[in-house]
Parts: C-alpha cells; sequence; structure tokens
C-alpha cells in the first residue's frame, strides 16, 4: 500500500507540475508585446510571490519561460507567477484610452486579457471540456 501512495503521490505531483508549466507558459505568451517588458517582468518563485519588477525586455517570452523550469525543478511548494509592473492590471482588466494599439480599453493583441482566459482554459480541460494546448 505505501508503494502505491508513494507511486500515486509521485503522479499527482508530475501531473500538477505539468499542469502548471502549462498555465504559467500560456500566460506569459498571451502576453501583449510592445517592447517586450510586461512578457520579460512574469517571474517564478516558490513558497511566495516575487517583490519588484525586472529590466529584462523579452519579446519572446522565452527568457521567462525558461525562468518557470529553472525554479521549479525539484521543487516543493507552492508555485507563483508574479508580475509587479504598474500596467500589468490594465493589461489584464482594461482601462486604456481608445489608441491604434487599444480598443474599448483592452490592449488589441489579448482583449480578454490573458490570466484569465487562460485559467479557464485549464480548468476546462481539467473537467474534460477543453482541449489541451496554448490558446
Amino acid at each position: 500500500m505505501r508503494r502505491f501512495q508513494k507511486a500515486v503521490n509521485a503522479d499527482v505531483d508530475k501531473q500538477v507540475r505539468s499542469i502548471t508549466l502549462s498555465l504559467f507558459k500560456s500566460i506569459i505568451v498571451g502576453t501583449p508585446v510592445d517592447t517586450g517588458r510586461a512578457r520579460g517582468n512574469w517571474q517564478t518563485s516558490i513558497g511566495a510571490p516575487a517583490a519588484g519588477t525586472t529590466e529584462r525586455l523579452d519579446p519572446s517570452g522565452g527568457q521567462a519561460i525558461a525562468e518557470i523550469s529553472q525554479n521549479m525543478s525539484g521543487a516543493g511548494g507552492v508555485s507563483w507567477l508574479s508580475n509587479n509592473l504598474p500596467y500589468i492590471a490594465k493589461l489584464e482588466y482594461g482601462g486604456y484610452p481608445d489608441g491604434p494599439k487599444t480598443i474599448g480599453g483592452f490592449s488589441r493583441q489579448a482583449p480578454a486579457g490573458m490570466v484569465r482566459v487562460n485559467f479557464a482554459r485549464i480548468v476546462a480541460i481539467l473537467r474534460g471540456g477543453g482541449k489541451p494546448g496554448r490558446r
């Protein structure tokens, strides 16, 4: 019974890591790009959310995605994805004036945000009503 429990726990941990990686990557890739600062400021940490911002410009999101794998490798505890830029909430929830890069207060690149849509996608997959993959 203990071997079974160990095997099940290891499988559950593996699945949670996989789901977390998929969610975090999708949020980063779904973040609108102008200079790459918003994508570059996604920070992964274990145990507590990251504080502050970085100067990282990461238009592709590759550096932020690499940080996910690096910070989550073999670590236990709660995984956090944080972005502390002052305008990140406007990218997610809107509030910009209309302009060439916005419509109705939202970024044209991610009018429904990036966290909410990807979280909803993962929840739908877990409930059996969605398809895996990035948006």
